[in-house]
């Protein structure tokens, strides 16, 4: 099941990892729910870390993944999303930030969450790989 925006509870009895995915580009969002879903996960979307804090008290179970882009909508990024999720469930859940911004300090940032930095245009081999590499910690 793939939820998006903030009109749904987010309600499971799946076994499939879920993953949770937070981009402003709704193309790469359909696209990631597209591959994760033919990847055997379950996915729960949102546009921006709003949408997402909306969706959150529905949420069922502790996601096994996140994959957040850098930037997203009213100044807010991919890290917020992380700390948030991980503050909310008591859990280092592995994450993945998607962005353009290749600098020091965006690699920086993701080695200091803990996190992985993809960068766009992601190349799905690379990302299969580290979905499947950190879903499964």
């Amino acid at each position: 099941m793939a939820a998006s925006g903030s009109d749904r509870t987010i309600e499971s009895k799946s076994s499939k990892p879920l993953v949770i995915v937070v981009d402003d580009d709704r193309s790469i969002v359909e696209g990631l729910t597209i591959l994760l879903d033919g990847w055997g996960y379950e996915t729960v979307t949102a546009l921006s870390a709003a949408a997402l804090e909306q969706q959150l008290p529905g949420l069922a179970r502790t996601p096994n993944l996140i994959i957040a882009d850098h930037y997203l909508p009213a100044g807010r990024t991919g890290r917020e999303v992380v700390e948030l999720l991980r503050s909310r469930t008591g859990v280092e859940i592995p994450a993945i930030i998607l962005t353009g911004d290749s600098t020091a300090a965006r690699r920086d940032e993701a080695e200091l969450l803990g996190c992985q930095l993809l960068l766009k245009p992601v190349q799905v081999g690379p990302l299969r790989e580290a979905v499947e590499s950190l879903s499964r910690r």
